[in-house]
């Protein structure tokens, strides 16, 4: 399989992905900016397990709370100058703030394989419980983001390797792995080392 660092983003997928996931989840009382990036990333991840290369080519981030596509704020200044997408903030007396998303436009269809949507709406129904920070602590049990640390690109190599609470002697086996497999230019093997350390 090919490795993150080849991917190139294409943009516009990349904003059909984000309007697609958008205009299915105008339903879902738990939807905004941080539910959406990482329905992104893992419909991401989906796909590349599926077919060896992801939907949008995003590089995602290791931030606090889970993955973060990097080229967001590029994206997002793209899609609302358009006309495509209006981003509502929220602000809550606890100090913090919540970015809703509404979707002004549908996604072009045509720019989005049939496996690409199957995989979206897999994610989307995977997840349609859960609350932006119930994805976030889902997240944190996975080796991509375990590998990593803050600012740094989780690779899709390590995409679908997921674990119950690790110790600390697992994470530190996970993180080798995953630099062992970057050096070498190797593809990861989930079935193989899944259950090491």
């Amino acid at each position: 399989m090919t490795e993150q660092a080849s991917f190139t983003q294409d943009m516009d997928k990349f904003i059909e992905a984000v309007l697609y996931i958008g205009e299915r989840s105008e339903n879902d009382p738990h939807f905004g900016v941080s539910k959406l990036t990482r329905l992104l990333y893992y419909s991401d991840c989906a796909v590349y397990m599926l077919l060896g290369r992801p939907i949008t080519g995003a590089t995602y981030l290791h931030f606090p709370h889970g993955p973060y596509p990097e080229n967001w704020y590029q994206a997002r200044m793209i899609m609302e100058q358009s006309g495509a997408i209006t981003v509502l903030r929220d602000s809550h007396a606890q100090g913090y703030h919540r970015y809703g998303l509404l979707t002004n436009r549908p996604a072009n269809r045509e720019m989005l394989a049939a496996e690409e949507m199957e995989e979206m709406d897999a994610q989307m129904e995977r997840f349609a419980d859960y609350s932006a920070a119930a994805i976030e602590d889902y997240s944190q049990y996975e080796a991509a983001w375990l590998a990593t640390e803050d600012g740094q690109p989780m690779s899709y190599d390590l995409a679908g390797w997921t674990a119950p609470p690790l110790s600390q002697n697992s994470i530190r086996h996970v993180k080798e792995i995953a630099k062992r497999r970057a050096a070498a230019g190797a593809p990861a093997d989930p079935v193989g080392s899944a259950g090491s350390g």
